[in-house]
């Protein structure tokens, strides 16, 4: 975007120069991060300081050529990996807050963003490059993004039952689980997250005392017997009970259909999945 430094633009033509909607324009002049004055009664900005609000923001916000505005996840995911990397929390937050705010969907936050961010740096810990101390402030870093954005998941109106996330034993890995509780939620599921290394035994009386529709285990750790899959089936109800789904990195989805459950490998498909699984 090339203009000249002292033309004087209307909110609406600036917004029109950043393919954006008018009121996202003015919720960054609200903010302060696009400079406007009032002039004859309307907002007016520079066309100087427009140019220095994209160069700005060329790391936060992808404003590709064309009519539909789409976000730059390259760019952001590099960013984000280096911030988990040298443990800038408060630099990660404000990031991911921009992002947000700028419209992108807090469900492609996780599986654009932050999954593939968290992607690179177990590959940088399993290279040898980072140390486990290293790796594990980068997933509490990642926790707590996903605390600030689980709001935006919870939805308004009746219930459409109860779901239950969780690993399984043996399993220390609870952020794509609580992903998982997230989308859930989205979709309008009242849900218990009981977070990672959840014993057969103490699942199985939780639902006793938990009336429960869908049991979500999330697997990150490859290569668990058929042992593990029909003993959750099994504390869930049997092929009766509870609609159990595995899914993740380390589900095998031969093993459970072989145990009557059924498997999700994209959670961005969850919801619609659950109601083709939970069809007689």
């Amino acid at each position: 975007m090339h203009t000249a430094d002292g033309e004087l633009l209307t909110l609406q033509e600036a917004a029109d120069r950043l393919k954006v909607h008018y009121m996202t324009a003015y919720r960054w002049v609200r903010r302060g991060e696009l400079p406007a004055y009032k002039a004859g009664g309307r907002l007016r900005i520079r066309a100087g300081d427009l140019d220095r609000f994209v160069r700005d923001r060329e790391v936060d916000v992808g404003l590709p050529a064309g009519e539909v505005r789409r976000t730059n996840w390259p760019v952001h995911v590099d960013r984000l990996s280096a911030l988990l990397l040298d443990g800038k929390g408060i630099e990660a937050s404000n990031a991911v807050r921009k992002i947000v705010a700028d419209g992108a969907p807090a469900g492609d936050v996780y599986l654009r963003l932050i999954s593939p961010a968290l992607h690179r740096v177990g590959d940088e810990w399993a290279a040898g490059r980072i140390t486990v101390a290293v790796e594990h402030r980068a997933t509490e870093i990642a926790h707590a993004l996903m605390a600030r954005l689980s709001d935006h998941f919870r939805r308004r109106g009746p219930s459409r039952g109860t779901a239950l996330t969780m690993t399984p034993p043996g399993d220390h890995h609870g952020l794509a689980a609580g992903m998982v509780a997230d989308f859930l939620r989205a979709g309008g599921y009242d849900v218990h997250h009981l977070g990672p290394n959840v014993p057969i035994e103490d699942l199985g009386l939780f639902l006793q005392i938990v009336p429960t529709d869908v049991v979500c285990v999330s697997m990150t750790n490859a290569g668990a017997g058929r042992d593990l899959y029909a003993a959750i089936v099994e504390a869930a109800g049997g092929t009766g009970g509870a609609l159990v789904v595995f899914g993740g990195q380390g589900a095998d989805p031969n093993l459970a259909e072989d145990v009557g459950a059924g498997h999700v490998a994209d959670l961005a498909a969850l919801n619609s999945r659950l109601d083709v699984l939970a069809r007689p």
